[in-house]
């Protein structure tokens, strides 16, 4: 295992680490994913130096940021132990920077294929690792986050399932749905869930019809699941897909199809969001709650 350059993470899965259960759980996850996708593994930590100005600062060592480096370098090496008795062929690499988890590993993951974080769980209460990192990469990470609860990152053989909702938000991550159902030879599931304050329909004056039945709904509906599927079949065709269009919530209907999901996709942002919010209720909500490793990725610039 070698240190690694600023932004040589291209093409790699990327995965932040510490010395947490959930953290090694995360790790094993994005060591599957990345014997699976023939690429390398990065382990990335970040550590902070108490500023000059604390009282604790005196007693503590002359090369205190050297201890805490060589601690995070330590764990690397024993993470990376245990990861190549299960993938002894996969490359390993590791890179240890002071600064906050959220800009260490925006810089670190530059050009990654993925990456990849846990969340923590205390108690009868959920909180995410570091307070918000996970959200805070969610909503600005450029490359595919994908966040492992407890608990999620043990193999699941389900399908891949997929949020699609029109937006150009949903496009990348129905892309990346495809990818991952390909690779792993699972089914893809394509949810659209809908209700009635997100859809209109527009007639050739322009003028938003007020009296449309549920079934004319619903044939919208599907008519726009069809067309952001189209196209895939051809790039994909060893991936069985099903489509499913249901009138409800979607953070309702994602949540439960994550019960016996290997993998939840999401967009950052979906329609009905909030323009400028970096990421939506839905997103957020699957981080905190699904059972699967979820995935947020983020419209393409």
């Amino acid at each position: 295992m070698s240190e690694q350059p600023l932004h040589d993470a291209r093409g790699q899965v990327v995965v932040g680490v510490d010395d947490s259960t959930e953290s090694a759980e995360a790790a094993a996850w994005a060591a599957d994913e990345a014997s699976r996708r023939r690429t390398g593994l990065m382990l990335v930590s970040a550590y902070s130096v108490p500023h000059r100005g604390l009282l604790a600062y005196d007693v503590m060592s002359e090369d205190y940021a050297g201890v805490l480096r060589t601690q995070q370098q330590d764990l690397h090496r024993r993470i990376a132990s245990g990861l190549l008795e299960r993938h002894p062929e996969l490359p390993i690499t590791s890179a240890v920077e002071t600064g906050h988890p959220v800009d260490v590993l925006l810089g670190r993951s530059a050009g990654a294929a993925l990456l990849v974080v846990s969340t923590r769980e205390r108690g009868r209460f959920r909180r995410l690792i570091g307070g918000s990192v996970a959200i805070g990469l969610a909503g600005h990470s450029p490359v595919p986050l994908a966040v492992i609860r407890p608990g999620a990152a043990q193999p699941r053989s389900g399908p891949i399932v997929v949020g699609v909702d029109g937006s150009a938000a949903s496009q990348p991550a129905v892309a990346l749905a495809y990818q991952e159902a390909s690779l792993r030879g699972a089914e893809l599931v394509a949810l659209h869930a809908w209700h009635d304050d997100l859809t209109v329909e527009v007639d050739e004056q322009g003028l938003i019809g007020a009296d449309i039945d549920e079934a004319s709904l619903r044939q919208i509906e599907q008519a726009l699941v069809s067309e952001e599927l189209a196209g895939y079949a051809q790039t994909y065709p060893d991936v069985v897909v099903r489509p499913v269009v249901r009138k409800g919530d979607p953070i309702t209907e994602l949540l439960e199809l994550s019960a016996d999901a290997a993998m939840v996709i999401v967009g950052s942002r979906g329609r009905g969001g909030f323009k400028g919010s970096v990421l939506g209720s839905t997103g957020q909500a699957l981080i905190a709650h699904a059972d699967a490793p979820v995935v947020v990725v983020r419209p393409l610039d």
